[in-house]
């Protein structure tokens, strides 16, 4: 992994923002910063530390995150990115489902 999960953030709330209901795949940007193989624990121990971020579903070949940055009717820029982690049969990293989106 190249990076933390703090720096990860960083990059994704400072590209192209959402605007209104638009959701954008910021896929791409997960996968440089956790690759794919990567172990599922080690998945879920990068976000353990977030204060931000939180595991939102665990189940064994998925894991679903949710980190919020401001809160929604209180900050004008409040977003959420909501990444989707999919393991293969041993434990491996096979897919990332992320997305950027403005909290409404």
């Amino acid at each position: 992994m190249k990076t933390g999960v703090a720096q990860m953030l960083e990059e994704i709330y400072s590209s192209r923002k959402p605007v209104r209901f638009e959701q954008l795949d910021v896929s791409e940007i997960v996968l440089k910063h956790i690759p794919l193989g990567t172990d599922k624990a080690a998945v879920s121990g990068l976000f353990a530390g977030s204060a931000s971020s939180k595991i939102v579903e665990e189940q064994a070949a998925t894991l679903i995150v949710r980190d919020n940055k401001g809160q929604a009717m209180l900050d004008p820029d409040a977003r959420s990115v909501v990444m989707t982690f999919s393991f293969d049969a041993a434990g491996k990293l096979a897919k990332v489902a992320a997305v950027h989106l403005k909290n409404q």
